[in-house]
């Protein structure tokens, strides 16, 4: 009776005084060996404290020393202090591994940061900040980072805009990992019974404690060029990342669905309600409040010739209804005579249901707060899912919903196809918790929305969630021992632990560039292949051994290698790798997504270089369908006259600046490497608009690969201006590209 007084008397001591200005934090119960923090508003803790209370302890049995904090915050800079002290604090005894964010709790959005996101490129200086501002918690959960105020969206708003500053660190390296817990007001509701609801499940999917059993990966339409290689070799890296679904006598331990398929979304709607579904992975297009599945199926039978009719005139009709002066009546009688339909062909379009509503083909928010969604873990690959400073938005449909979900993975912006999607994903096999998963593979827009400090049971016993934090290869009491511990890993029987162990290693400068090569042509996981380029790319394209391996993995077993090399051998441009891509693009027309993306080369590279290796390849060629050819010499055609526009309108004097901006910025997507020294020249050219100077300067900043970035710095660095923006634009620069 004693002990329950006392406790209620600390409750009510720790919710009154979280009523001031000053946080509040309530301190672990117990030592650990990693600590985390819930950060937490006012109004919630006091509404949501039995639950929050309960939260706490099912962490502190997971192995955390857990900080409570509250307040009513008043700025994101509190918040983040706090988090500083609390870091420094514990550094050596106790580290901070991560923190969550519940209920109303400030974030940011920042600007002139849009290179640490992976696709997001919007001008800053036209559009709305608004839009142009990624919201992003990497402000909180990586201290290395420096912002800069700019001001609050409101008087009552949780959204608060920050500038990166050009002296700040200028590469994504989070301290600790972090996640979001806020509730979506479209799902409507009183918000803290859906928290509490919420935490009760949490803690109630942590007793359960369960291995990964069942996974469903599900692929929409118009991603990743609909490439069927692509696709199949999605299952190299599942049999990787998940191998105990592959010794599985259950035929069901592994569902791969793809928009082809027919019925593809109800089958979907089955799946997200299985209650042994452990892990979804969807790879798609998407919106904040969307997800954006089918596309055209093939058309058999008669059903479905008519539907694609229907669908293909009503389209014409809405664009009709579009227009200001649209003549929706005499698109009807067109359409009456060509087809000889009648009156009634038209009731859907006049009438509409939600069975031919434009959007039945998504996945929208009313559907998916119906669902009983039951993955536990649930990863968007897909723009804007994970858009949690929306009033709706998907990832938080999913975790709040009646299933069993509680943690998610999504973006706040919209992310780019060929990013390598399942980068240490099987660490969660091995116990990882999911926070530290997305830690290790940050993006300025991507977040955790639920409990990031949740976890698998790992297929074999192991300490890897907490040795990932405690084996800093930096701490100087134990760097000899955390050494061997790591090199030991790197021959482990697990391709995501070897790549753990790569990283480790690599982010400790002690995993050399002939290291690195060698691992890549030994290595037998195609995954941890895919971690040696990606490790060997901080090299940039001065250093050989990335060149040579990017021309090796340009003809790998496994696709996303081989399309990611194309990538990195335009952002080289290196022409010793035209050979080897050349030969990707007329000998190989089945991986699509490879293909598509050396266009870019194409486009970057000297037009005369180009067409001479690829008529040589050309002529070398076995390939039997010789039209193809001509297809491809007028889509390289196509590209460097595409190159020619942006290199004429940017050095062009008598353009407008804006005109020449426009250009300029098109050198991010499409480093042009052989316009470097006349890029450096107008930015150091005191005779040029200073916008346009600007944007040359931070245009390069893009080149971090590029063979000539010593050319770009050594150029940057002697530019004399006196000039306050200029300088600090190249700052960021050279702090990029150092």
């Amino acid at each position: 009776m004693k002990k329950i007084f006392l406790t209620l008397l600390l409750s009510a001591i720790v919710l009154g005084a979280a009523a001031t200005a000053k946080p509040v934090i309530v301190k672990p119960t117990q030592k650990q060996a990693t600590s985390f923090a819930i950060v937490i508003d006012r109004l919630t803790f006091e509404n949501c404290h039995p639950e929050v209370e309960a939260y706490r302890k099912a962490l502190e049995r997971d192995g955390l020393a857990v900080y409570t904090l509250s307040a009513d915050w008043s700025s994101p800079d509190q918040i983040r202090e706090e988090l500083k002290k609390l870091h420094k604090k514990n550094l050596k005894k106790m580290p901070l591994e991560g923190v969550v964010f519940i209920g109303d709790v400030p974030y940011v959005s920042v600007q002139n940061a849009q290179h640490m996101t992976t696709a997001f490129k919007m001008n800053e200086e036209r559009f709305p900040i608004e839009e142009t501002a990624v919201t992003s918690d990497r402000f909180y959960d990586d201290l290395n980072l420096e912002f800069e105020y700019i001001k609050r969206d409101s008087a009552n708003s949780l959204r608060y805009y920050y500038k990166l500053k050009e002296s700040s660190a200028q590469q994504l390296n989070p301290t600790f990992y972090s996640g979001r817990i806020i509730y979506p007001e479209q799902m409507g509701g009183n918000k803290y019974e859906a928290i509490s609801r919420y935490l009760r499940k949490v803690v109630a999917e942590r007793r359960r404690n369960e291995k990964i059993d069942h996974v469903v990966t599900y692929a929409g339409a118009a991603y990743n060029s609909d490439c069927l290689v692509a696709w199949m070799d999605e299952r190299i890296a599942i049999d990787e990342m998940f191998p105990q679904l592959a010794t599985s006598n259950n035929v069901a331990a592994l569902t791969q669905l793809n928009f082809r398929m027919k019925n593809a979304k109800e089958q979907l709607f089955d799946q997200i309600q299985r209650p042994e579904v452990d892990v979804m992975l969807f790879n798609e297009h998407g919106s904040p409040d969307k997800q954006h599945l089918d596309g055209e199926e093939p058309i058999e039978g008669f059903e479905r010739r008519a539907k694609a009719l229907r669908d293909e005139v009503y389209y014409y009709l809405r664009r009709e209804q579009r227009k200001e002066n649209g003549d929706v009546a005499g698109a009807k009688e067109y359409f009456k005579e060509k087809y000889r339909l009648t009156d009634k062909f038209f009731e859907e379009f006049d009438n509409p249901t939600q069975k031919n509503d434009p959007n039945n083909d998504d996945l929208v928010l009313e559907e998916i707060n119906k669902l009983r969604t039951m993955p536990r873990f649930v990863m968007f690959n897909a723009c804007y899912n994970g858009s949690f400073h929306q009033n709706g938005y998907v990832a938080g449909s999913y975790i709040f919903g009646r299933g069993r979900t509680v943690v998610a993975q999504g973006n706040t912006v919209n992310v780019l196809q060929d990013r390598w999607t399942y980068e240490m994903l099987g660490l969660l096999s091995n116990g990882i918790r999911v926070g530290q998963y997305n830690r290790m593979i940050a993006t300025l827009e991507g977040h955790i929305i639920g409990d990031p400090a949740f976890h698998f049971a790992p297929n074999d016993a192991n300490s890897l969630k907490q040795e990932i934090v405690t084996r800093n290869i930096n701490n100087n009491k134990r760097k000899v021992e955390n050494i061997a511990y790591w090199n030991a890993l790197l021959d482990a029987p697990n391709a995501d632990v070897q790549s753990l162990a790569l990283r480790t290693l690599a982010d400790a400068d002690m995993m050399p560039a002939n290291t690195l090569l060698e691992k890549y042509r030994t290595c037998c996981y195609a995954t941890t292949r895919m971690e040696c380029l990606k490790l060997l790319s901080r090299y940039g394209g001065e250093c050989p051994e990335f060149v040579t391996a990017v021309g090796e993995a340009l003809y790998d077993s496994y696709e996303l290698v081989r399309r990611n090399a194309a990538r990195y051998a335009a952002m080289i441009g290196d022409e010793s790798l035209l050979d080897e891509c050349a030969d990707r693009l007329l000998n190989h027309p089945e991986d699509k997504r490879v293909i598509f993306t050396l266009n870019t080369l194409w486009q970057v590279m000297p037009e005369a270089s180009t067409e001479k290796v690829v008529e040589d390849a050309i002529a070398k060629s076995q390939y039997p369908i010789k039209g193809y050819f001509d297809d491809l010499r007028m889509g390289i055609a196509r590209m460097q006259k595409m190159k020619s526009s942006d290199v004429n309108d940017a050095f062009n004097k008598e353009l407008k600046p804006s005109s020449r901006i426009s250009a300029i910025r098109g050198f991010r997507n499409s480093p042009y490497h052989d316009q470097v020294a006349q890029m450096v020249a107008l930015v150091a050219d005191e005779n040029e608009p200073q916008e346009v100077r600007l944007a040359a300067a931070e245009a390069l900043g893009w080149f971090n690969l590029s063979y000539r970035k010593q050319e770009i710095v050594a150029g940057l660095e002697n530019v004399a201006t006196t000039d306050s923006a200029l300088k600090k634009e190249i700052e960021q620069t050279l702090n990029r590209l150092k």
